[in-house]
C-alpha cells in the first residue's frame, strides 16, 4: 500500500512539474511588473550559477517565492532552510579546498624541481629573470612601491595585470598579500622575478573575484 501512495505522489509531482514547465514556456514579458519579476528571477539564477549552484528545481523556487510573499504554508521552516544551506555551502567549500590544494601540491612539487627555481622557508618559490641594480633599494614593511606586475593562475589564465597602463602600479606594502610582501623584499630596484605563491601566502579561503577562486595558487611576474 505504501508503494502505491509513493507512486501516486511521484506521478502528481511529475505532472505538476510538466504543467509548470508548459506554463513557463508560455510566459511573456509585457508589463513593468513582468519585467521586474523576470529580472529578479534571472539575476537570482545567475547569482546561484556563479556560486556553483546549478542542481535546483525552478518549480520549488517558484513555490518558495509564493509562500514567502503570500505568507503561505511553507514546506520547511526558516531554521531548516538555513541548516540545508549551511551544510550545502560547507560541503562545496570543502570540495573546492580539497581540489585546489591537490592541484597546488602537484604544481609546486614539480615546479620546485625546475632549473633556476628557489624555495624560501615559507614555501614561496621564485625564479630570477633579471637581477636588480647592485646598489638598488629593497622595500620595507611600511613603504610604497611602484611596480609592474602580471598575475596568473596555474592554468595560465591572467587574473590581473598592470601592463594595460603605461605607468606602474603603486602599492602599499602594508596592504598586499603576505606572499607578495615577501617577494618584493627579495628584489632590488630594476629586478624582474617570477614568484609562485602558495594559497596560504595569497588570498587563502577568500575569493577577490570570479577570476580568482578561493585557495588559488598564484604566479606573479614582478619588475
Amino acid at each position: 500500500m505504501k508503494r502505491v501512495f509513493l507512486s501516486a505522489a511521484l506521478i502528481l509531482a511529475l505532472g505538476a512539474q510538466t504543467f509548470a514547465q508548459k506554463y513557463f514556456d508560455k510566459a511573456k514579458v509585457k508589463t513593468t511588473k513582468d519585467s521586474l519579476s523576470y529580472s529578479l528571477g534571472y539575476m537570482l539564477s545567475q547569482n546561484l550559477i556563479g556560486e556553483g549552484v546549478t542542481d535546483y528545481d525552478p518549480v520549488l523556487i517558484g513555490k518558495a517565492f509564493k509562500d514567502s510573499k503570500e505568507n503561505g504554508s511553507p514546506l520547511m521552516t526558516i531554521e531548516e532552510c538555513k541548516e540545508v544551506l549551511r551544510v550545502f555551502f560547507e560541503k562545496k567549500e570543502a570540495e573546492l579546498k580539497e581540489s585546489q590544494l591537490a592541484k597546488e601540491k602537484e604544481f609546486l612539487e614539480a615546479n620546485a624541481k625546475k632549473e633556476g627555481v628557489k624555495v624560501t622557508e615559507s614555501g614561496l618559490q621564485y625564479k630570477v629573470l633579471k637581477e636588480g641594480r647592485e646598489n638598488g633599494k629593497t622595500p620595507g614593511d611600511s613603504d610604497n612601491v611602484k611596480i609592474h606586475y602580471e598575475g596568473r593562475l596555474i592554468d595560465g589564465s591572467v587574473f590581473d595585470t598592470s601592463y594595460d597602463s603605461e605607468e606602474p602600479a603603486e602599492l602599499g606594502m602594508e596592504f598586499i598579500i603576505p606572499g607578495m610582501q615577501e617577494a618584493l623584499k627579495l628584489m632590488k630596484e630594476g629586478a624582474e622575478y617570477t614568484f609562485y605563491i602558495p594559497q596560504n601566502l595569497g588570498y587563502g579561503e577568500y575569493s577577490p573575484g570570479e577570476s580568482l577562486p578561493a585557495y588559488s595558487t598564484l604566479i606573479l611576474i614582478l619588475n
